[in-house]
């Protein structure tokens, strides 16, 4: 007993030893560098995101079947679709073809890929209009078809826009106090 209870404090030792001579502010830095607020709209999760006090993204995420999840990401710059599985393998850097549906329109385009995400950049009026309107997204790849429901969508798109606007003009207007970080 008393030799486990020695193993246990020494195994301590070490991290004691790093706080000691580093000090606590290298650790929280790192935990801070991101930092993401994050609340509901319907089935998406809406999150505004900083690194450290500079606004970076807003996005809204919903869970799909299969451990996939769908992602509209707006920054000052535009909206992009990320579509992600922790079950996919994909070649990084590589551009996959793929067929999106939304309402009656449907659009041709290549998604880039990372490990286990294909990114899109959305910049069709008509796409983004449809988004917001239509029941559905099927994105439909080489022998497989992604729904993603777009219930709520409106409401969830409407908070987007409004996150980015707030928390972009948050840094505008006062650049010596940080933005009230709420999605």
């Amino acid at each position: 007993m008393r030799k486990t209870a020695l193993i246990s404090v020494l195994s301590l030792v070490p991290s004691c030893v790093a706080v000691a001579a580093f000090g606590a502010a290298p650790l929280t830095a790192a935990f801070a560098a991101e930092e993401a607020k994050t609340d509901m709209v319907g089935p998406w999760e809406i999150e505004a995101t900083f690194k450290g006090d500079k606004f970076d993204r807003c996005s809204i995420t919903r869970k799909l079947d299969d451990d996939i999840v769908a992602s509209f990401v707006k920054t000052g710059d535009g909206l992009t679709l990320e579509l992600s599985s922790p079950n996919w393998k994909l070649d990084r850097g590589k551009l996959y073809p793929v067929k999106m549906t939304v309402g009656p329109a449907s659009f041709d385009e290549q998604v880039s890929a990372e490990a286990s995400s294909v990114s899109f950049d959305v910049k069709d009026e008509k796409f983004t209009a449809a988004l917001r309107s239509a029941s559905a997204l099927n994105v439909v790849g080489a022998g497989a078809t992604i729904r993603v429901p777009l219930d709520k969508s409106t409401a969830a798109f409407d908070r987007l826009d409004q996150c980015v606007t707030k928390n972009e003009r948050a840094v505008e207007t006062n650049p010596f106090v940080a933005p009230g970080r709420r999605p």
